[in-house]
């Protein structure tokens, strides 16, 4: 592989302090100003381009998933921005971000691609001087030419685009691979990148399969590659929407960070702010905040905002002399980010300290059965379908399928374990149900 192609884009300028202390979650402003590690995962995505890059179409479609809070939306910025840098005048490259619910309709799909080609044609034209501007303003005319030729077709209605009336079958969705085929002249001078986050709610539908379907192995080579990003069952549904057979080594499980890396991490913002006190000192609080974050990066950005608000009070200075409080705050927002997860569940909170319990007794693993023989007693008491508690635990970031033992399911943090088990919560006496 080329290494010098699609390095790690250069690092997101951190947001001033006082902004930064008030952010509530961290992907709200876009990329993540202290992304740190990851590199392995990185590699998937950059292998990935620099496969597409030399000529090889289909079969590409990436996928990284993991559990509420493991750095996906945080991965795909830095990998849109790093699509961003590396696209010229002489080689455009284009990221385009689809929602999931737009993947139903294969016009709205490639109005979105050909608009995205649109504005990179228009932004690089500005860049270059040379006949490649030329080139570009041709590319800039086609694009639009064509968006304007299929909204006349009346492919537009109400966001979404759809096939053209017909007095007998009203409203038809047309065939996928003709809708990508009449774009390909245009498309296929450009360099291709589809992002899709939160691709768990991507729609099951007929239409929909044919669009990943072009996605997947894109018509008249198309230069195209897929990129999703999504909870622990996001495999699965692509699975169902016609995905049958992504690379294995392109479907990648987000976790915890290396106890390095998230060192690094604390570091960087340290740094980035400027405070103040000795090395060693420093040292210490960035290996007992990198500790107690356990390397999960949510955990890691809520600890250290509480950290760097107690430095912040105290002047913008670290000493051993607040750490204890630093880290009393730091395990209060952490409990927080507990409780909200636990409010996002359905079912009382007992089942989920049963879980933990019974992974216990399992290596940490728990099968379908033995999930749903404890969750049974709750919800089939409240009218609800015991076969939802597995997508509500997922999609929650209760659990997460191993990827190393499929059908086999962890609770991806380790500290959420531990405060699952400290739970006061109890069964009923009248539940019945035992660990198989």
């Amino acid at each position: 592989m080329n290494e010098k192609l699609f390095p790690k884009p250069r690092s997101a300028n951190p947001i001033p302090l006082e902004k930064w202390l008030r952010r509530t979650d961290r992907a709200e402003s876009g990329r993540e100003p202290f992304f740190r590690g990851r590199d392995d995962k990185y590699k998937v995505f950059q292998d990935a381009v620099t496969s597409l890059n030399d000529g090889f179409i289909g079969g590409g479609t990436m996928i990284f998933q993991g559990a509420p809070g493991a750095g996906k939306t945080a991965l795909m910025q830095e990998c849109m921005e790093a699509v961003r840098q590396h696209s010229t005048p002489e080689k455009p490259w284009v990221a385009v971000d689809i929602k999931p619910e737009v993947l139903k309709s294969p016009f709205a799909v490639v109005m979105l691609l050909i608009e995205a080609v649109n504005r990179e044609s228009e932004r690089l034209s500005r860049l270059s001087l040379d006949k490649t501007t030329d080139k570009l303003k041709g590319f800039l005319d086609i694009g639009r030419a064509l968006g304007k030729e299929l909204s006349e077709r009346g492919f537009g209605v109400g966001g979404y685009a759809f096939g053209p009336k017909s007095k007998s079958e009203g409203v038809v969705t047309a065939d996928s691979q003709l809708v990508f085929h009449n774009a390909a002249h245009l498309l296929k001078d450009f360099h291709l990148v589809v992002f899709i986050d939160e691709a768990q709610n991507t729609p099951v539908q007929d239409s929909t399969k044919g669009v990943l379907s072009c996605l997947h192995d894109p018509p008249d080579k198309i230069p195209l590659l897929a990129a999703f990003f999504g909870l622990s069952d996001t495999e699965s549904r692509l699975t169902e929407c016609g995905i049958s057979r992504p690379a294995d080594q392109r479907v990648v499980n987000l976790e915890l960070l290396d106890y390095e890396e998230t060192c690094d991490v604390i570091r960087s913002i340290f740094k980035a702010y400027g405070f103040s006190g000795s090395s060693e000192d420093q040292e210490i609080w960035v290996e007992r905040l990198a500790e107690l974050s356990q390397g999960w990066p949510q955990h890691i950005n809520r600890i250290a905002v509480a950290a760097s608000r107690v430095i912040v009070e105290h002047g913008g200075e670290i000493r051993n002399d607040w750490l204890e409080q630093a880290l009393h705050s730091a395990r209060d927002r952490k409990e927080d980010y507990y409780r909200m997860i636990l409010r996002r569940c359905s079912g009382q909170s007992w089942i989920y300290k049963q879980l933990v319990l019974a992974a216990d007794q399992n290596d940490g693993l728990l099968n379908i059965d033995q999930i749903l023989n404890i969750a049974q007693y709750a919800r089939t008491k409240s009218g609800e379908p015991v076969k939802d508690f597995l997508t509500d635990a997922l999609h929650a970031g209760v659990l997460m399928e191993s990827r190393d033992n499929p059908g086999s399911y962890h609770i991806p943090i380790p500290s959420f374990r531990d405060y699952l088990r400290k739970l006061h919560s109890s069964p009923s006496p009248d539940t019945l149900f035992t660990w198989t």
